[in-house]
């Protein structure tokens, strides 16, 4: 709905809008809605604000859908991610980068130089934001790349007590800095979005210099983890994120790919589907490793003809039973990046991939 556009349609618009760039246009901070109430000193106050205890083992209250915009000292352009916070106090919260991200990357320069980092969190935005703050589209300013999904300039303003860009039309903007103590602080733990507990982890401190929102702000939060990740919001805004990814890295692989599929109830990036018009022996290997080498943390593969709908788990599932042999049409590789929360790495850094073809020789039609 956001998009304006039908489901089906979606991945085809996501990949062609990622490709553009639409500059933002700066508001006054009497334009801005975001600015309509501005609460600096003691009332800026994180314990004012609606969170809540997330999961039955949480280490505290998390705000769960808040987005970060910083500015990038090497590019000066705007970052934007998606950030947890764990409430401390009343103007502190902790916040995780232990995985690897342009944040963390950015944050690590300033503590080298001895500096803090000054950041904004919006909680509350346009549906596209949150997009735009899982993508991993190529570098630019991504105030830019928030305006090609949008398909229209982002209205931005100043921060108050920082110097930084945010959306005018957020709900709330947590305005402060991440002290150059660096990885310091236990954070955690937390119902991470791939089903699991994660640990106690070292991070850095948030402080909170300014809180601004709308008159009528609406405090939003998104489900994270749980039995049932299919319906959360993280595993399906990660499924949009990895389709996009692989779809980028399919099309100089291959001749003729037609979907790909990743599913939300596997966190959104570990067991994606993609399905081809075979023109040559081997696309179907050609596909596997195209993926294995994609930006997408993706940890098993399923390539199937376009007979096959990648949408439907029953099609997938007949042809995983009729068109696949294990000793010759598994594909293997280990040592590969991996997504740290992922339990099955026992601690490791590194894990393996795994390829299935289940594509069916050219001579062996199916009967229905």
């Amino acid at each position: 709905m956001a998009f304006g556009v039908e489901s089906p349609d979606l991945p085809r618009v996501l990949r062609e809008r990622t490709q553009g760039a639409i500059p933002p246009v700066e508001v006054s901070s009497e334009q801005a809605p975001v600015h309509q109430v501005v609460l600096t000193g003691d009332a800026a106050d994180l314990c004012t604000l609606p969170v809540s205890l997330q999961h039955g083992r949480d280490g505290a209250p998390y705000i769960s859908a808040s987005i970060d915009f910083v500015r990038d000292s090497q590019t000066k352009g705007t970052n934007i991610g998606c950030r947890r916070m764990m409430l401390r106090g009343t103007r502190t919260a902790g916040v995780d980068l232990n995985a690897p991200s342009d944040l963390r990357a950015i944050y690590q320069r300033a503590c080298a130089a001895g500096n803090r980092l000054e950041v904004a969190y919006v909680v509350g935005s346009h549906p596209i934001d949150f997009l735009t703050a899982t993508s991993s589209a190529r570098p630019m300013d991504e105030l830019h790349l928030m305006g090609a999904l949008r398909n229209a300039p982002v209205p931005i303003v100043r921060c108050k007590t920082i110097d930084v860009m945010v959306p005018a039309d957020a709900e709330f903007v947590l305005e402060g800095y991440l002290d150059e103590k660096g990885l310091t602080e236990p954070e955690g733990p937390y119902g991470e979005f791939l089903g699991y507990y994660g640990g106690v982890k070292r991070n850095p401190v948030f402080h909170l210099t300014a809180i601004t929102r709308r008159a009528d702000a609406l405090f939003q939060t998104v489900t994270i983890g749980g039995r049932f990740l299919g319906r959360t919001d993280t595993s399906q805004l990660v499924a949009a994120k990895t389709e996009a990814s692989v779809w980028v890295s399919l099309a100089n692989a291959v001749r003729e790919p037609v979907a790909v599929c990743c599913t939300a109830s596997c966190g959104g990036m570990f067991n994606v589907r993609v399905s081809l018009r075979q023109r040559y022996p081997g696309e179907a290997r050609n596909v596997i490793a195209a993926v294995f080498a994609s930006t997408a943390d993706v940890k098993n593969v399923f390539v199937v003809d376009d007979d096959i709908d990648v949408f439907d788990d029953g099609q997938i599932d007949w042809a995983l039973a009729t068109r696949f042999q294990a000793d010759k049409d598994f594909v293997a590789g280990s040592n590969f990046r991996a997504v740290p929360i992922d339990p099955s790495l026992e601690g490791k850094r590194s894990g393996s991939k795994g390829g299935f073809d289940c594509t069916k020789p050219p001579e062996h039609d199916p009967l229905v």
